[in-house]
């Protein structure tokens, strides 16, 4: 049964760095030039025959300027939404001075709605958060 799990795996790789890919028009040839490998290999990673090692999981992943999460994982199985990758990354670029400001502001309003959500007696289920 292990076995079943590694193959989709590695489909839902493949899958996930195809549509990456073909979403910006970018060829099979394009990618394996640009993070080292030869193009069939690229194409035997879309046909879930194979999975990228770590270090071209993080190539394709920096090429394609996105995280390695949304290279290697299904859209259920990621820690993070993708309406929140980019404002995490514009998170990452702010100045040390300005970071903890904005974590402040940021938990003072989810504080408040959180609050505001306990005094109308509504309960989030939180077993995701967790």
């Amino acid at each position: 049964m292990g076995h079943d799990h590694s193959v989709e795996a590695a489909m839902s790789i493949g899958e996930n760095i195809r549509i990456k890919r073909e979403s910006k028009k970018i060829s099979q040839k394009n990618v394996a030039e640009a993070i080292g490998v030869a193009e069939n290999t690229v194409a035997s990673w879309e046909k879930g025959k194979n999975v990228p090692p770590s270090d071209k999981a993080v190539a394709i992943a920096k090429f394609f300027q996105c995280t390695t999460d949304e290279i290697l994982l299904d859209d259920n199985e990621r820690g993070v939404e993708v309406e929140m990758l980019g404002l995490l990354r514009r998170f990452g670029n702010l100045n040390d001075t300005h970071k903890p400001i904005a974590l402040n502001v940021i938990s003072s309003i989810l504080q408040g709605m959180e609050f505001e959500e306990y005094l109308k007696g509504g309960k989030k289920d939180r077993t995701k958060e967790q």
